[in-house]
């Protein structure tokens, strides 16, 4: 499936940070949908992992929202989700072949909305 090219441009042009990091975020969040309940040979979670990585590059991800004007730092975490929804979306339909990554980003940002709101308010906190 070929994404609509508007929305890469208008990510990567308006957005670079944003758009940088969304690139992370959505590998991330399409390993944690894909390692969830899984260990290695050694017995280490992969899941663990995968979730630690898209933490990292959740908090990435909102830095980098800031830096491109997305957001503030004075902006409700609720309201930061929202922006981050939004991107999300142009993202996908730049990039829509990433479906486990959409499906987890539905079932954290909507499913588990509170719980969402909560870790991204604790990442904001974190320097």
């Amino acid at each position: 499936m070929a994404g609509i090219r508007l929305f890469e441009e208008q990510l990567r042009l308006m957005t670079p940070h944003t758009y940088n990091a969304l690139t992370k975020l959505v590998t991330t969040m399409a390993d944690v949908r894909k390692n969830s309940g899984k260990k290695t040979l050694f017995g280490k979670d992969k899941g663990q992992e995968s979730y630690s990585k898209f933490l990292h590059a959740l908090k990435v991800t909102m830095q980098a929202m800031v830096l491109d004007g997305v957001i503030r730092e004075s902006t409700s975490t609720e309201d930061v989700a929202k922006e981050l929804e939004n991107k999300l979306e142009k993202f996908a339909m730049a990039f829509p072949n990433w479906q486990d990554a959409y499906g987890f980003a539905a079932f954290f940002l909507h499913d588990q909305r509170e719980d969402a709101i909560a870790t991204m308010h604790r990442l904001r906190s974190i320097p």
